[in-house]
């Protein structure tokens, strides 16, 4: 039986990769802090990555066949964990990000676009794309194969971000949606099962060894289809209102789920090793639906102050 070590795996991503990797008969790792509840049938190892004495006593005897490491945020916290389980493992996944690419008015991003420190995402962008340079750097000194993934805005059941959720809640009680600018700007998505479907693809896969990829959806929509295939999914009319930033003085951020800019990939790389993304956004979106409905996760949400000052000069 194979071996896999995850880094995280009881939230979203990392929870729903335990979830698969144990269904098909994999013998699966977790480390992470324990405060949140784990999967049964994982091995749970309660361990600060961030403590490289602890890390290294919890995995003294532990041996894998591959990490998937879904909670780097640092290039430290990559350099620690390899150096801690140097040896004991073969590949090495990490779950990166599409935010490392800097060149926001260069679209399709690919692969060898320029990534780096940016000032759309932050300190998040810079620290991923670290990650990736200290993970690169020890492939050699440690002997390992690595693979990189590049996600774009990852949706499905359980998502712990406040995305999907927020437009179908909204929807679902007939409350506005207040698009930022003319809702034109590009987003990818890629449904949560694809992406696990893609990690455990890697698996030994010689096209993957040493190799960064886009993963995502294969449609780019703009915001406002984005809203409206909700609508369609929930099979309500969407009262949308859209806010000019700068006459508002706002940002998306202040009160929007996504950021007011391009963000959209080319997957051709990933295509290429004949990996099939299964889910078109919408029918991914309308299995994300009905779990929220079937959880009773769909009450009339929280508003916020902005958007309670939007009801006001929008007479609503």
């Amino acid at each position: 039986m194979k071996k896999v070590l995850v880094m995280g795996g009881n939230q979203f991503l990392g929870k729903r990769v335990c979830e698969i990797l144990l269904e098909k008969k994999y013998e699966v790792f977790a480390i992470n802090r324990g405060n949140r509840e784990n999967l049964k049938g994982i091995n749970f190892l309660k361990c600060d990555r961030n403590n490289e004495e602890e890390l290294r006593k919890i995995t003294e005897n532990l041996k894998v066949d591959y990490i998937v490491d879904i909670s780097a945020y640092t290039g430290k916290q990559a350099d620690i964990l390899q150096k801690v389980m140097s040896g004991k493992f073969k590949q090495y996944i990490l779950i990166s990000s599409a935010s490392v690419y800097n060149n926001i008015e260069s679209y399709p991003a690919q692969e060898e676009s320029s990534k780096g420190k940016n000032e759309i995402w932050g300190q998040y962008a810079e620290d991923k794309y670290l990650a990736e340079k200290v993970t690169i750097e020890n492939s050699d000194r440690y002997n390992f194969k690595y693979t990189i993934f590049r996600p774009f805005y990852i949706y499905g059941e359980e998502n712990n971000l406040d995305r999907e959720k927020y437009i179908f809640s909204r929807i679902e009680n007939d409350l506005p949606i207040f698009i930022p600018n003319d809702g034109s700007n590009i987003i990818q998505f890629g449904y949560v099962d694809d992406l696990v479907e893609g990690i455990i693809y890697s698996f030994d896969n010689e096209n993957f060894f040493n190799e960064d990829f886009n993963i995502s959806g294969e449609e780019g929509l703009t915001i406002e289809k984005y809203i409206d295939i909700c609508g369609e999914i929930v099979n309500k009319k969407v009262n949308k209102y859209f806010v000019n930033l700068e006459k508002e003085k706002l940002k998306a951020r202040d009160w929007f789920p996504f950021r007011n800019v391009h963000l959209l990939g080319d997957i051709t790389k990933l295509k290429n090793t004949g990996f099939k993304i299964e889910y078109s956004f919408k029918n991914g979106m309308k299995k994300t639906y009905n779990y929220l409905i079937k959880n009773n996760k769909l009450q009339t949400p929280k508003v916020n102050d902005i958007e309670r000052n939007l009801y006001k000069k929008n007479n609503i």
